[in-house]
């Protein structure tokens, strides 16, 4: 019960503040290193292009590999950008993947207030609520579907709130709050601080434990 009451209170005071992309206003990077099952693997970068409107353009690039025996056996490389207008709406994303020689690809825009969407897993319009896999808007929490920013696959989540934890990497301590994401082939935490909301720690569950650690940020 107390879980439910905190994550009721994080949503309505979300909403109080009309919250969108303008709360990472100020966050110019973010840059994690991967690790699966303890053994790193590669790493993901966010670059955040803030206009002077508030719109911004926001650039994952992700490339890790899978070795065995000191011999890489998985690679994957994918890049996605993300655009929003000064509202914090999603006007646009596009990405292209290699999935270990498997390209995959995801483009969205927005049309008269409903978004087209052309992926691999998914074609056609979407109107309810979402947003991007891409974990790093913490707004995530508060949606009932992503998109996936690599094939635009379609799931449902639960969100259910699990602590706040003081959290320490090797350089910084973190005051954050925790959520668990789950849906089909998803099974996922997340970690946000709570001052500025970004994400500091992800453990993704498939094929293996996947800890996206951040390594180094920049805040304006």
């Amino acid at each position: 019960m107390r879980h439910l009451i905190v994550i009721l209170i994080l949503l309505l005071s979300l909403n109080k503040a009309s919250a969108h992309v303008g709360h990472h206003k100020g966050l110019e990077n973010l840059t994690f290193d991967i690790y699966r099952n303890g053994q790193y693997a590669g790493f993901h970068t966010i670059d955040f292009k803030w206009q002077k409107d508030g719109s911004v353009e926001v650039i994952n690039i992700i490339e890790f590999g899978v070795k065995k025996l000191g011999i890489t056996f998985y690679k994957y490389q994918s890049q996605g950008t993300e655009q929003y207008d000064p509202s914090g709406k999603l006007i646009r994303f596009n990405s292209n993947t290699d999935d270990n020689g498997k390209a995959k690809f995801c483009n969205i825009r927005l049309e008269n207030s409903t978004y087209q969407v052309n992926g691999t897993k998914y074609k056609g319009s979407f109107e309810k609520p979402f947003l991007i896999s891409s974990y790093w808007n913490h707004d995530i929490v508060t949606v009932p579907n992503q998109l996936s920013g690599i094939t635009c696959k379609v799931t449902e989540q639960k969100v259910r709130f699990v602590k706040e934890e003081a959290f320490k990497n090797s350089d910084n301590t973190f005051e954050t709050r925790v959520f668990d994401i789950q849906g089909k082939d998803l099974d996922t935490q997340v970690w946000f601080d709570k001052k500025t909301r970004m994400i500091v720690h992800q453990v993704l569950n498939k094929k293996g434990k996947w800890e996206y650690k951040l390594k180094s940020y920049k805040l304006d």
